[in-house]
């Protein structure tokens, strides 16, 4: 797996700058001034409350707890767990076990939860954060939604369960194929879905639930949602996808134990023998490596290429990625993603002065024809036309990125003043 690491750290990077996040408000600590304090959190109690030493604590990139509740409050339900999820921690929190500390403990005074197991669920730069929160503090287990460890060999002492979709731009970061030691790891599993770079769905973060409270003892075996499990090996098994199918073998011999762990097992073994299985994970290994080559070269071609270069090239890459069919697909798609961190990074760049001020103009462009609903892209496009003196311009840029989604008050009121944001807003 070297060869499809090329250029991982850099991906590492600016998926991480992605929707950079307003500055931390600082909270009060002091407990005789609770009444005023800012809630750090949103929260969940199921109707039935069967785990009540068990607290699950989300943590979204964006510090969107509704956003965290939603995909999680299912599987609190089903399984009877505390549930908080935290607004006061996004990316680039330099404070964030602090902002973490500070929320957690808030929660439980307030609820009154007194958790002898807490898990951490995080996504993307969340689940980063969560990594390394938990494995520095005592967690009872993991789950990294949209990000993986920066290295895929590397043991915990807590269960972990990641999950990517097959056309998220992180998907290598969790990727292992069936020959790899991991798949005899009972600590470790990887979950995927045909989704991007987004929240799973319900049902996906229900089975790494599943896992992680399983594997560390908090739940026994029938406890577990075996039917559904079964019945998406066999739908895998049937529409010949072999790699749902590993996937789905993996995560019910990891959950279960006597003779269904043992058939199971018997089962994933065949598939590590099949020559056929064996042919299919090389050419996925092969997709994934010229994938990542493919993705550095597009690095310097953002600077190099012509405008019409690079229509021509997204035309096609739009088409790989529609019309090609499943692995070849999904890599192309990934890429696309990949093209939509960089671009935000290149333009985030160019715009605060850390980056190529001259070549601004042309991430604009080339970001237009990847994204062209992409808020983020309408915002810096503000920027510069705020700089260059065209207040008309700015307001017209500005209302697309209110219109797309934009929500960041903090950065609108550091770039423009009130009245271009009042115009631009009235302008809707």
């Amino acid at each position: 797996m070297k060869q499809i690491l090329i250029g991982f750290i850099v991906l590492l990077f600016i998926s991480c700058e992605n929707n950079q996040s307003k500055p931390q408000e600082k909270t009060k600590t002091d407990t005789q001034h609770r009444t005023t304090e800012k809630k750090l959190y949103s929260a969940y109690t199921p109707s039935k409350l069967k785990l009540k030493d068990v607290l699950f604590v989300a943590i979204d990139a964006h510090g969107d707890a509704q956003l965290a509740l939603n995909h999680l409050r299912w599987s609190a339900e089903n399984f009877g767990f505390h549930l908080i999820a935290l607004n006061n921690v996004e990316n680039n929190d330099s404070k964030f076990e602090q902002h973490i500390n500070q929320g957690v403990q808030q929660a439980e005074q307030q609820l009154n939860i007194q958790a002898k197991q807490v898990f951490y669920v995080g996504f993307s730069g969340g689940a980063r954060m969560a990594l390394m929160y938990a494995q520095r503090h005592q967690a009872a287990g993991l789950i990294m939604l949209g990000a993986g460890p920066r290295q895929q060999s590397v043991s915990f002492n807590f269960p972990l369960a990641m999950i990517t979709g097959t056309r998220d731009f992180n998907f290598v970061e969790q990727y292992y194929p069936i020959s790899s030691p991991q798949v005899d790891n009972p600590n470790l599993i990887t979950l995927h879905w045909q989704g991007k770079h987004e929240w799973p769905d319900s049902s996906t973060i229900d089975e790494a639930i599943s896992f992680v409270l399983f594997t560390s003892g908090t739940i026994v075996e029938s406890d577990i949602r075996r039917k559904a499990q079964l019945e998406r090996a066999k739908q895998a098994q049937k529409s010949n996808n072999l790699f749902f199918y590993f996937k789905e073998l993996e995560l019910i011999s990891k959950t279960s134990t006597g003779e269904m762990q043992s058939k199971t097992l018997q089962s994933l073994q065949s598939m590590r023998n099949s020559t056929k299985v064996n042919q299919y994970f090389k050419h996925f290994n092969e997709i994934l490596t010229a994938e990542q080559k493919r993705n550095q070269i597009y690095i310097k071609d953002l600077d190099e290429k012509p405008l019409d270069w690079w229509k021509a090239t997204l035309t096609k890459l739009d088409d790989l990625a529609n019309n090609q069919s499943g692995l070849e697909a999904d890599s192309y798609a990934r890429t696309k993603a990949f093209l939509g961190i960089l671009l935000y990074s290149k333009t985030s760049a160019a715009v605060s002065g850390r980056g190529n001020a001259k070549l601004l103009p042309k991430y604009l462009e080339v970001y237009r024809m990847l994204e062209p609903k992409n808020p983020d892209l309408y915002f810096f496009e503000a920027v510069y036309k705020y700089a260059l003196g065209d207040n008309d311009a700015t307001i017209k840029s500005l209302k697309k990125a209110l219109q797309f989604g934009f929500k960041d008050d903090t950065k609108l009121h550091q770039s423009f003043p009130q009245m271009i944001i009042s115009a631009a807003q009235k302008a809707q």
